[in-house]
């Protein structure tokens, strides 16, 4: 309905007792009164805010969620005054939350935000929506902002701190906090479970598991702090006592199928493994209607193709030299990128970035200095006149300055590693702002990863993990991606096995040293395979549960197919052409 067909203000006033009068039915647990009330007011006053709310909360009660999002987004977007615009946007928000729509959420917590600044609940939600969405510092900003608008120590919001601390790599202070505010009497089981994880990331492992032990006693039915302790039993090789807490599998959650599959896979129980993952997969498409969603990533993908072509790309204006030269990691996601960076950062001068601060996050600020209407990444065409030719030099410094503020850039400290996912999109800006920075591409065979993605929790671009056929496609799209940008730039690009480098990490350490230019010693093999050397604050979620380096996971297919000769069939053909193109044949790597 277009807003001036909408009932004015004055009229909408009328029907305020009514309002009042569902709201107080919907109090008292007469709910099908207070819809019935609330629906014809909203038939006179489709914008009436009290009834809106009313009938929100009894859809979302009723689990009707397309119409409970409906009226959410239909209150957030009420026009009046700043005080009734806050909460409704923050209720929207926190409704996303719950849902595990983090970034969705973002839209209304700003939009509540920007109406009530001094809202500390407010400055509070802010800090979960972009705590879960990655952007940490900028989380961490409002959870203190919204403990300074208390003027108090809030046991909740110190806790969320905590947890954006753990998620930067500051265990020790995230520690403190979660001691700070956890009286052995505690009733916050959220928190608890992140002090378990805090633990286990400083290598108190026993006392992490002895935490949850504890919470389970008390809660025993909380399927979160038991999903924990299972993923405790799995990091510490006890797949028995992990299936032993599960339980039977027909009661079991998606994300408890998936730690089933990940037991059965330890105890080599092949077949049952791949059982729960496609299990856990198909609830999730059946039930969350997880489905891989590739339009905007090819989208996107052929934009980025047809600009970034050599004869475009040459004349461009590079950044000079900055304050540390940036390491590039690329892989898809469980190839090894991770391993490399633990090893690398056991070498003097060497800090670990992971995936903090990307280089697609400069994506928005380039067309804002860069002016105009032009989006990313036409508007990278400025660069090349005028005052443009200083635009790469910004951006490079926003970039290092995101570094120095998240602690990375120490004394001593000349090469931090940059693994972000998204940097196989952005070798075409990365060019322009490091020409020389070294781009290291680790490499796994496609089964693998498609076999150890399909077993994780973690959610991919456009869904990809939703199944084995989606996670062949979007690896192909990576590949395509990086294979035009090597063919139509000059990268200073090395290509890294992870079957090497599991088999020899010390060689291919010291290959990999050489080409980014450092003359260093590499540590002992003992030392290296061991992968346990103390390293300073703030530690990546991935160093924090690191393991001695193995090679049980290279060529982990193979027993697959042996068992189960037609697991890729249905992948096989998207595969095939990449398998050969990296130098794999038929589950062999090449001579």
């Amino acid at each position: 309905m277009p807003p001036e067909a909408l009932a004015e203000i004055d009229s909408i006033a009328l029907l305020d007792p009514q309002g009042h009068d569902a709201t107080r039915l919907f109090n008292e647990k007469k709910y099908a009164e207070a819809e019935a009330l609330s629906l014809k007011i909203l038939d006179l006053a489709p914008n009436h805010r009290v009834a809106l709310r009313v009938l929100f909360e009894i859809r979302k009660a009723q689990q009707r969620g397309r119409a409970a999002e409906a009226l959410g987004a239909r209150l957030a977007a009420l026009p009046g005054p700043a005080s009734a615009r806050a909460t409704a946007n923050a209720q929207f928000a926190q409704y996303l939350v719950g849902q595990g729509r983090h970034a969705e959420a973002l839209g209304p917590a700003t939009e509540a935000l920007k109406a009530g600044p001094k809202d500390a609940s407010a400055q509070h939600m802010m800090g979960v929506v972009l705590t879960e969405t990655g952007s940490f510092a900028a989380g961490e900003y409002h959870y203190r902002r919204a403990l300074k608008l208390l003027g108090r120590e809030d046991a909740l919001a110190l806790a969320n701190l905590a947890w954006n601390l753990r998620q930067q790599g500051r265990l020790d202070e995230a520690a403190a906090l979660y001691a700070k505010v956890l009286p052995p009497e505690s009733e916050n089981r959220r928190a608890i479970g992140g002090f378990a994880q805090v633990e286990f990331g400083r290598g108190n492992r026993d006392k992490a598991a002895a935490m949850l032990d504890g919470a389970l006693a008390r809660w025993p039915d909380d399927r979160t702090l038991r999903l924990l302790r299972v993923m405790a039993d799995l990091a510490m090789n006890q797949p028995q006592a992990a299936l032993d807490r599960l339980g039977a599998p027909e009661h079991l959650l998606p994300l408890e199928m998936l730690a089933l599959g990940q037991a059965m896979a330890q105890l080599e129980r092949r077949r049952e493994a791949v059982t729960a993952f496609a299990t856990a997969r198909r609830i999730q498409r059946e039930r969350n209607g997880l489905a891989y969603q590739p339009e905007p990533l090819e989208a996107r993908a052929a934009a980025y193709k047809a600009y970034f072509a050599a004869d475009r790309v040459q004349p461009m204006p590079r950044a000079s030299a900055g304050a540390f030269t940036p390491v590039f990691l690329l892989g898809f996601p469980r190839s090894g990128s991770s391993l490399l960076e633990q090893l690398l950062t056991q070498v003097p001068g060497f800090a670990a970035g992971d995936e903090a601060a990307p280089v697609a996050g400069l994506v928005d600020e380039a067309a804002r200095l860069a002016g105009g209407d032009a989006a990313y990444p036409e508007a990278l065409d400025s660069f090349i006149a005028g005052d443009g030719v200083e635009l790469p030099d910004r951006l490079r410094a926003v970039y290092e300055s995101k570094r120095e503020k998240l602690g990375l850039l120490r004394p001593g400290v000349n090469f931090i590693t940059d693994r972000a996912a998204s940097n196989f999109w952005h070798l075409g800006l990365i060019k322009l702002l490091y020409p020389e920075a070294p781009v290291i591409h680790v490499l796994r065979h496609p089964y693998d990863l498609m076999l150890s993605n399909f077993a994780q929790d973690r959610r991919l671009e456009g869904n990809a993990q939703a199944s084995v056929p989606a996670l062949a496609k979007y690896f192909a799209l990576q590949a395509a991606m990086i294979s035009h940008y090597r063919g139509q730039i000059t990268l200073r690009y090395l290509p890294v096995r992870y079957e090497a480098l599991v088999k020899d990490p010390q060689a291919v350490l010291r290959e990999v040293l050489e080409f980014i230019g450092v003359d260093r010693p590499v540590q002992k093999k003992a030392v290296l395979r061991a992968n346990a050397a103390a390293l300073p604050s703030p530690v990546p979620a991935h160093l924090a549960v690191r393991e001695p380096v193995h090679g049980r996971a290279a060529f982990r297919h193979r027993a697959y197919l042996a068992e189960m000769p037609h697991l890729f069939d249905e992948v096989r053909e998207e595969l095939a052409p990449w398998i050969t193109a990296l130098g794999y044949e038929d589950g062999e790597a090449a001579p």
